[in-house]
């Protein structure tokens, strides 16, 4: 019987050091061949004791576990911080208040191990504490990272990808496609996301397929500061910012001509909206659409569009939702 592959399990944390634990935790309980797999703990510059958090782990498992300290705020470099160190055939994600249940990095790997497929990620469901506002219905619950596709493995395109805190990917995606875009990602108090977006999208137009597993679930506790009206409005906005620059890089000024129309109609369907919850909904799309229309006119001056390289090989073409 072939040996599992190898991987690291990566990840990135700041200031957060009270999940931390918990996480790491649950991290370690996973069903995988110890010989098979390593963990590494990026830290993010951290103030708080997050950083003695995770050297204490790695005495503790010094066979297993590993820290790096990324200078550099922001996301994307603490993720690109541990691609760059980790080892083994597969690379595996998950945040520092996720909890992986047994089997999560087995479904990965089994998903992973499918002829052309690059990238993985499988559902995340919320941890929620206390009792839920009535406003919070279904059409919040993605941008507080809730996903599940249901009970079948299913082939992704864009815009449905993995979710960050929950997704892995074959060594040769950032061979070919490169790592996480600096451009995107959480940095500081800024809300920008869809780095993960992003790059899925270079894999998916250079040919590699991508898929959901219901096999590698997680738990994503949620905190109580984003179960609040303000966040949401924050989170919406950045939502806008960040799908500006993607279609910029990825479709140009036509990308952005189509996102522009795409932001507008949603927020004139949103403020035709009656009933329980219109209000905070209209002021929600009305944030996107502002941020959306402030980053298209930013973003041309200082975000370079995607260029393919060799070892990526030709792009489909692509333009949002076309």
């Amino acid at each position: 019987m072939a040996q599992l592959p190898t991987c690291t399990v990566i990840v990135c944390t700041r200031n957060r050091s009270r999940r931390l634990i918990d996480a790491c935790e649950a991290i370690l309980r996973i069903d995988y061949p110890r010989d098979r797999w390593r963990f590494l703990i990026v830290d993010n510059d951290s103030t708080d004791d997050s950083l003695d958090v995770a050297r204490s782990l790695a005495e503790r498992h010094p066979d297993l576990v590993d820290v790096h300290v990324e200078k550099e705020l922001g996301l994307s470099a603490a993720r690109n911080a541990g691609i760059r160190l980790a080892e083994g055939e597969i690379l595996a994600f998950i945040d520092d208040d996720a909890f992986p249940e047994e089997g999560w990095l087995r479904g990965l790997v089994t998903a992973l191990s499918r002829e052309g497929v690059l990238a993985a990620g499988g559902p995340v469901e919320p941890l929620f504490s206390g009792e839920l506002p009535p406003w919070l219905g279904e059409r919040y619950l993605p941008y507080l990272t809730v996903w599940d596709l249901g009970p079948e493995i299913v082939e992704l395109a864009y815009n449905e990808y993995p979710r960050g805190a929950n997704m892995a990917f074959r060594r040769e995606a950032f061979e070919r496609f490169g790592d996480f875009s600096h451009h995107l990602g959480r940095r500081g108090a800024s809300l920008l996301s869809c780095e993960e977006t992003e790059l899925c999208l270079r894999i998916e137009r250079g040919g590699g397929k991508i898929l959901y597993t219901p096999e590698a679930r997680v738990g994503h506790q949620v905190d109580a500061g984003r179960i609040t009206e303000q966040w949401l409005l924050d989170r919406f906005g950045a939502q806008g910012r960040s799908e500006a620059i993607v279609d910029w890089q990825h479709g140009g000024l036509a990308g952005l001509q189509r996102g522009w129309s795409r932001f507008r109609r949603h927020a004139e369907e949103a403020a035709r909206e009656n009933g329980p919850g219109s209000e905070l909904f209209r002021l929600c799309q009305e944030s996107s659409f502002r941020a959306y229309r402030r980053s298209a006119l930013r973003c041309p001056f200082t975000v370079p569009r995607y260029r393919p390289s060799a070892a990526a090989g030709p792009a489909e073409e692509w333009l949002p939702f076309a």
